[in-house]
């Protein structure tokens, strides 16, 4: 039997979790299969052969006595979460040059997974200002920038939710933009702004995936063509979602 060792066994789940946990932060896949790489290597793995896409992380490691040990994580939800992210990169750094004892790391990455996103004032307000200057920036006046700003609120939270609650993406995002869409109408037929299209155009460029599509280009760019190709898939079919979402109260009001 060439059976694995218990400490290789650990060394590769810690390193998988710390691999699946960067994925759904939104890191590009040749860091998270270095970061894998790097942390079995630290705890004396001879060999380890990563394969990953942003659905999936297989990994297979050779202990010195030839033993081997493969393992798999599959990744169902992701978001770009740079804060986790850089915690998550600082914890492989350090785990790769001090090795401390794998219980301790595993409890550190299982304390930053379970960090829970909140509500954040700053970015609310970020989603606030960008929608009403992209209002401005496209034509709208100062009547349609201030009717955005409560639509780019509703924004904020339905992403909040998506990233709290593992909600569907493709759906979601359909349905918030169709109420976005409405939402301007509404204001337009109330008088309080001059332009529905104004405003629906400074909303849509809050949730219109450009850093995913950024981040295909990239990876393809860098050889991981299997998951540029991915997520330049899932970026053009949520662009045709915030599409239909917002083209359902033009054809309602037409």
């Amino acid at each position: 039997m060439n059976e694995p060792t218990p400490a290789a066994q650990a060394v590769l789940s810690f390193a998988m979790d710390l691999g699946k946990s960067m994925v759904q932060c939104g890191a590009e896949i040749s860091r998270v299969e270095e970061s894998v790489l790097r942390v079995c290597y630290a705890y004396g793995m001879e060999d380890t052969q990563v394969f990953s896409i942003i659905s999936v992380i297989v990994a297979t490691t050779f202990d010195k006595d030839g033993k081997s040990e493969t393992q798999s994580r599959r990744i169902y939800t992701y978001a770009t979460n740079f804060q986790k992210l850089e915690k998550l990169n600082a914890l492989s750094r350090r785990v790769f040059e001090t090795q401390p004892p794998i219980e301790t790391a595993a409890a550190e990455l299982r304390a930053i997974h379970d960090e829970k996103d909140r509500f954040h004032v700053t970015a609310c307000i970020g989603y606030i200002l960008g929608a009403s200057a992209f209002t401005v920036f496209f034509g709208g006046s100062w009547k349609d920038a201030l009717c955005a700003a409560p639509i780019a609120v509703i924004l904020y939270l339905v992403s909040t939710l998506i990233k709290v609650r593992g909600m569907n993406k493709l759906f979601v995002t359909a349905l918030s933009s169709a109420i976005s869409g409405f939402l301007a109408i509404g204001f337009v037929k109330l008088g309080l702004a001059d332009n529905a299209s104004m405003i629906m155009i400074g909303d849509i460029m809050l949730i219109i995936p450009g850093l995913m599509l950024i981040n295909s280009v990239r990876e393809m760019l860098c050889g991981d063509v299997m998951s540029g190709l991915l997520r330049l898939l899932e970026s053009l079919i949520i662009s045709a979602a915030i599409a239909c979402g917002f083209a359902v109260p033009l054809l309602v009001f037409r």
